[in-house]
């Protein structure tokens, strides 16, 4: 039940003053208060989150303020209600971004950086990296797989359903071949280094940006530099590599 309310913005207290509300219909702040276990002054501050939730209704009646949990059945209008919005906002975002873009740090020459630490925050960057129209990689499978199976195949997968371009140049390994022989087609061109050559880490390498992967099995983490000249360097340096494959 928690979950669910949490998707309101609603905290445990202000999900079990909701659900008090259901259970005694309108009463006034003082009386959903003293039921609830809740002090008085808190009340009103739930109350408050309650209503931005659109949640509850308030009405007067003889002077006295009366508070009421919606008809169950209305929360579902309420969820259809905050998802037309959020899509409005997304168009609206959408016409914007070539003029927010054309603002965003243009005197700056700061290369970017952004950190993430932990299976889950890297599991998030590899999400932003699929939304990239193309990239290129050092990638090592065999630590990939070891460490996030989950991505393993999941990435090159992406790459086919979404019709992305990628080149792939890859660890010597036996993962490697089963891999090359998977995934590799005209949009996503993969290649194996030779022997010897062998990295503990990933790099990823966008138009804007430079992913840097590392798969300690306890400390996984991983880099992001949002910077143009950066990126154009790393791309400079893998086409030169691979070329002479």
């Amino acid at each position: 039940m928690n979950q669910l309310f949490q998707q309101f913005g609603l905290n445990e207290k202000e999900t079990q003053a909701f659900l008090k509300m259901l259970e005694l219909g309108a009463q006034p702040v003082s009386v959903l208060a003293r039921h609830a276990g809740i002090p008085r002054s808190t009340m009103y501050l739930v109350v408050e989150s309650l209503k931005k939730a659109q949640l509850i209704d308030e009405f007067e009646r003889a002077g006295i303020k009366y508070v009421k949990a919606i008809p169950v059945r209305q929360i579902a209008d309420v969820i259809v209600a905050k998802k037309r919005r959020v899509e409005q906002m997304n168009q609206m975002l959408i016409g914007q971004l070539p003029m927010l873009e054309a603002l965003e740090n243009t005197l700056s020459i700061t290369p970017r950086v952004k950190f993430f630490e932990g299976k889950e925050a890297v599991m998030k960057m590899y999400e932003a990296i699929l939304k990239e129209k193309s990239f290129r990689a050092f990638f090592n499978p065999d630590l990939v797989k070891r460490v996030m199976p989950e991505y393993h195949y999941k990435i090159p997968e992406a790459i086919r359903e979404y019709k992305l371009k990628a080149e792939e140049l890859l660890v010597d390994c036996a993962e490697a071949y089963e891999y090359k022989k998977r995934f590799n087609s005209k949009d996503h061109q993969i290649k194996i280094l030779p022997k010897g050559m062998v990295f503990k880490s990933d790099t990823l390498i966008c138009n804007e940006r430079i992913y840097m992967i590392s798969y300690g099995e306890k400390d996984l983490s991983a880099i992001e530099i949002w910077n143009t000249s950066l990126a154009d360097t790393q791309k400079a340096m893998f086409e030169e590599l691979w070329n002479r494959l």
